[in-house]
């Protein structure tokens, strides 16, 4: 019986090392296969390209800095001034197939605007604009989807507007679609750079800008203003006077050069804080120029 007893105990602790090793075995299986499941084999393949996020700001190769244009911004945000008769006129030229242009008159030196742009008459950008009278206004400007030149007038405050075909043919404005010409009613000429602005034209007087440089026609040529920056122009009788930048005035300095000669410089005053950067348009007025910036409008008397 004792042996017995022995052979038994020692199946006992026997069954027990099996058993022992056995879930030894599955416990070591169990945590191969977590591990395998948490840390996968590598492939050959190859890997996913990061992603990568530019929250709307697009990356481009790096270009040369433009040419200085005759005044800041896009063609369309080019201004027209022109005062006649205590009425003032005013206009942004919009473009052929962009932004609506639009003018404006006002009979109270600037208080209030109303809009008189003949946008029934299908006009899509202005090149020019000159108040005629109190309330007389002619803007040259595009026409419907081909962009081409028309001379409207109107007698009515800008109420009603016609077009004049013989007003077009001797008219001066350089041209909506390519600013590098420029028509002087008898022809086209080059303009003095690729995009020129801010022509204005007064009897035998035509001014204009180009890579902040104001020019003047004489002899059939354009020569030069000595006004540095020049951001606009205007005619008054037979001088031009140039709006430009200047060591002795912070802001917009006027030069009135007198029958448009180079050499007649003569100051027309200062306006502080503006920036010569911005579109700007001028406008001569009883001896003093009147000025277009942002939303102001000052009246500069010498």
């Amino acid at each position: 019986m004792a042996r017995m007893a022995g052979r038994n105990g020692a199946a006992s602790r026997w069954v027990a090392i099996v058993a022992v090793v056995a879930l030894g075995a599955v416990v070591g299986a169990l945590a191969v296969m977590a591990y395998q499941r948490a840390n996968p084999a590598r492939t050959e393949s190859t890997p996913a390209p990061v992603p990568t996020f530019t929250l709307g700001v697009q990356t481009a190769t790096p270009s040369p800095s433009p040419t200085p244009t005759a005044v800041a911004g896009p063609r369309e945000t080019e201004r027209f001034l022109s005062a006649s008769g205590g009425t003032l006129w005013r206009a942004t030229a919009g473009a052929c197939g962009g932004e609506q242009p639009l003018i404006e008159r006002s009979n109270d030196a600037g208080r209030s605007w109303t809009d008189v742009t003949p946008l029934y008459r299908g006009i899509t950008q202005v090149s020019s604009l000159d108040g005629l009278a109190v309330d007389a206004v002619e803007a040259v400007g595009t026409i419907g989807a081909p962009c081409a030149p028309q001379a409207l007038r109107s007698y009515t405050n800008g109420r009603f507007w016609e077009p004049y075909a013989d007003v077009l043919a001797a008219s001066r404005f350089v041209d909506p679609v390519d600013a590098s010409l420029v028509h002087l009613g008898a022809g086209t000429v080059d303009a003095p750079c690729s995009s020129a602005r801010g022509l204005r034209a007064l009897s035998n007087v035509v001014a204009l800008v180009c890579d902040r440089v104001a020019f003047v026609r004489a002899n059939d040529a354009w020569v030069p203003l000595p006004a540095p920056d020049a951001a606009a122009v205007a005619v008054t009788g037979v001088d031009v006077v140039v709006a430009h930048a200047s060591d002795g005035c912070s802001g917009l300095a006027l030069t009135r050069f007198l029958g448009a000669d180079t050499t007649k410089a003569q100051a027309a005053g200062c306006v502080e804080g503006l920036d010569t950067s911005q579109p700007i348009a001028i406008s001569g007025f009883d001896g003093g120029v009147a000025v277009w910036s942002g939303a102001s409008l000052s009246n500069v008397t010498p």
